[in-house]
């Protein structure tokens, strides 16, 4: 869990949340454009948020927490994302309301060469209006709707960057912000083990009841369950796959098409839109345009003439960028049965009637058989293989519910029951540990009782595994005497370290009133020069760096220092001088980026005004 709180903390003090800040390729908008009828979350001045636009931006949410701890849903504490959301979304409504009132917008045009610039929208560096055409289809919006939630996001963008980009910093403040940051300290470490220390030390009874009763939320009993697991392997099946030559006489037709589909092809279009006007009237103005095309109109002319895409329009009716699958099979079937030069009859898709010309077309050569022939024998092997599995693997899953065995799986395809006990979500096993099989060993079905077989999980590396809990032990508080171990080594590591500190208290003494030859002569401690170790740089375990940037700047001809215990070991950290990292060079907007990490002041204000928003405004939440 301790990912998951990492990537949450301070959610508020970074940005608002990501998720109203996120390039367009991250959040659909089809939320915000629900329907008048759905049901209402909460109404921040009057202005509604439906349920239906929190839990989509919930989902987006958690998909991209998914992405940060590798799809391990049971590191995700769900009720902290949905209030999370929740907070941020009435924050995100005041914030709109308030630019809105203080005229903080763009203007079209300006809207219009932000939204090229998006790099969702770009392809080699360019503009391309295929990939706007598709994020239109795929969100199942307009461009006027398009348009009028980047005309949010930027509102938004603009009126919270105004605020954290404001607070007062004075070139003095910046530049001593980033002498502390570039600053490296010359160090020097010894490490003394702890095993020579306390080494007949057994806390007591009482010592260990004391400790517990103090600590005791911290001693805990992960849920575990006992779990029997077959696991089927797409390898094992390799030897039923044979490939006759007829599989690779079909295999080399399907490659050749293959090779005529994926030439780049280059095509201009006209567009009649159905936004004004019914399907009927937009077909006939494109058949219209197929009929002057006929008879030997300009098609560059039309284009001016009709064509309600503006994008393309100004490129004479040029799509850059097109891929098939754009704009839906009935577009790419037009296109592929085109030969340069030509233009097709009426084409209907989600954004109206197109007109499409086919203005060129590179293809690939195409080789011989012979020359390809190991590589269409190993994927005729592969696709063999691939079916050859996911038979079995339906086959298993039905005998699986038939017999809610896995001896019968096993008997079946000759593999081995598996068992592992007190598997919990923390337990590090290269097959129970994967993602998709925590997150059913500890599903409510398994919490609450379901011992069947499962049905089967993908894993990594071609396999797919089949599970059956015979037991299940929920989270509890330890009692002392489970804990009782782990407080006697806790206790134990305290008296050890307790012990080794003692051991150099003089030593630590000797510094502040000796040089640093008097103070080592003295002591049979032995210190290693690390040298300067800047700050962030990983050289040493990061407690060790914590504590070589907490003692206090050493006088001339002494060492300042303190001790630490990391692992097994006391380690003594001693500072000898201070100063500045060569390697740390800024510019001046590196310089800003720093200022705006490191230093709270602009996001305090922002979190202030957040908060002057929040009193003023009437916010009404809906009970579930």
């Amino acid at each position: 869990m301790e990912a998951f709180r990492t990537l949450i903390r301070g959610w508020l003090g970074k940005v608002l949340l990501v998720l109203f800040l996120a390039p367009l390729a991250l959040v659909g908008i089809e939320g915000y454009f629900s329907g008048s009828n759905e049901p209402v979350a909460v109404k921040v001045n009057g202005e509604k948020i439906t349920q239906k636009e929190l839990d989509t931006w919930i989902k987006s949410q958690k998909d991209q927490y998914l992405q940060a701890v590798n799809g391990d849903e049971t590191l995700l504490n769900n009720k902290v994302i949905e209030n999370q959301v929740y907070d941020a979304a009435i924050v995100r409504t005041l914030l709109l309301q308030q630019a809105e009132k203080l005229g903080i917008t763009l203007s079209d045009e300006q809207l219009g060469t932000l939204l090229r610039q998006q790099q969702v929208f770009q392809q080699d560096g360019k503009f391309s209006q295929t990939l706007l055409d598709n994020y239109l289809m795929g969100t199942k919006s307009t461009i006027n709707q398009l348009l009028a939630d980047f005309r949010k996001q930027t509102s938004l963008s603009l009126l919270t960057n105004s605020i954290l980009n404001a607070g007062l910093y004075s070139d003095k403040d910046t530049q001593k912000l980033i002498n502390l940051l570039s600053q490296e300290r010359t160090t020097h470490l010894a490490e003394i083990s702890l095993d020579q220390f306390a080494q007949n030390f057994v806390a007591s009874d009482a010592q260990s009841k004391a400790y517990f009763d103090k600590h005791s939320k911290d001693y805990i009993r992960q849920a575990n369950v006992d779990v029997n697991y077959v696991i089927l392997s797409k390898a094992q099946f390799a030897d039923q796959v044979q490939v006759t030559d007829q599989d690779i006489q079909q295999q080399y037709q399907s490659y050749v098409a293959g090779l005529s589909k994926d030439a780049t092809r280059q095509i201009s279009h006209i567009l009649i839109t159905t936004d004004k006007r019914t399907p009927e009237q937009a077909l006939k103005i494109a058949q219209d345009i197929e009929t002057k095309l006929k008879a030997g109109e300009s098609f560059n002319a039309l284009v001016q003439q009709y064509s309600e895409d503006p994008v393309s329009k100004q490129e004479q009716g040029k799509v850059d960028g097109y891929t098939v699958g754009a704009f839906g099979d009935a577009f790419d079937n037009a296109v592929l049965a085109l030969k340069q030069g030509q233009t097709s009859a009426p084409v209907k898709t989600d954004f109206g009637y197109h007109v499409i010309r086919l203005d060129k077309i590179e293809g690939q050569q195409v080789p011989a058989l012979a020359q390809v022939r190991d590589q269409l024998i190993s994927d005729v092997k592969k696709s063999k293989l691939e079916n050859v599995f996911q038979d079995a693997v339906n086959n298993a899953n039905d005998l699986a519910v038939q017999s809610d065995s896995l001896e019968a799986l096993a008997d079946q395809y000759k593999v081995q029951v598996q068992s592992e006990k007190n598997v919990t979500q923390a337990t590090n096993s290269p097959v129970l540990s994967q993602a998709a099989v925590k997150t059913k060993l500890f599903s409510t079905e398994i919490a609450q009782g379901d011992q069947n077989v499962s049905t089967g999980i993908n894993l990594k590396d071609d396999a797919v595994l089949w599970f059956k809990v015979s037991a299940y032990r929920a989270e509890r508080p330890e009692t002392l005497a489970e804990a009782k171990g782990k407080i006697q080594a806790k206790l134990k590591r305290k008296e050890q370290i307790k012990q080794a500190n003692a051991s150099v208290k003089q030593l630590l003494a000797d510094f502040k009133t000796k040089t640093p030859a008097q103070a080592l002569a003295a002591s049979s401690v032995k210190f290693q020069d690390m040298g300067p170790v800047p700050r962030y740089s990983q050289i040493v375990p990061i407690e060790i760096e914590k504590a070589i940037y907490s003692v206090p700047a050493p006088q001339k001809d002494r060492w300042s220092a303190t001790t630490v215990g990391v692992g097994n070991y006391l380690f003594v950290v001693a500072v000898s001088d201070i100063g500045q990292n060569p390697a740390f060079q800024l510019n001046d907007q590196q310089k800003a980026q720093v200022v705006n990490r490191f230093d709270a002041r602009g996001q305090q204000e922002l979190n202030d005004y957040i908060e002057y928003l929040k009193s003023t405004a009437k916010i009404k939440k809906t009970e579930k």
